[in-house]
């Protein structure tokens, strides 16, 4: 069987490999939410759970590294930029995504924490 390099490799099931940071520097994000892992190797991670606006995809986030309220941009461990924008809200997309990234990561255990980002979120259903 012939190897290939991670970047040619196709993934089964609806699931694909993101363009990298360089590539896709920032995501607009809408019908998100915020969850926090609660126990194993992720314990404290919380990610963005949602929709990419731009590319019709749900979408996982790697870990969040920081957060600004006033912009509504959260950058993760990857260092790309997610612009939280409307109001949290459930996306089958991102919840069919996040499910798979659970089952991959042994994640059982796990809380919503997006009202901690809506505090200041205006409405911008209009964006």
């Amino acid at each position: 069987m012939t190897e290939k390099k991670e970047s040619e490799m196709l993934i089964i099931g609806g699931f694909w490999k993101t363009p990298s940071v360089p590539e896709q520097p920032e995501v607009v994000i809408e019908r998100w939410r915020v969850i926090e892992v609660l126990e194993g190797p992720c314990a404290g991670e919380r990610h963005i759970v949602g929709y990419n606006r731009y590319d019709y995809e749900g979408r996982v986030s790697t870990a969040i590294a920081s957060y600004d309220p006033e912009t509504r941009k959260c950058v993760t461990r990857s260092g790309r930029v997610y612009v939280l924008t409307g109001r949290s809200g459930y996306d089958p997309d991102g919840d069919y995504v996040w499910g798979a990234w659970c089952r991959v990561n042994g994640v059982d255990a796990q809380v919503e924490v997006s009202e901690m980002y809506e505090e200041s979120a205006p409405d911008d259903r209009q964006v």
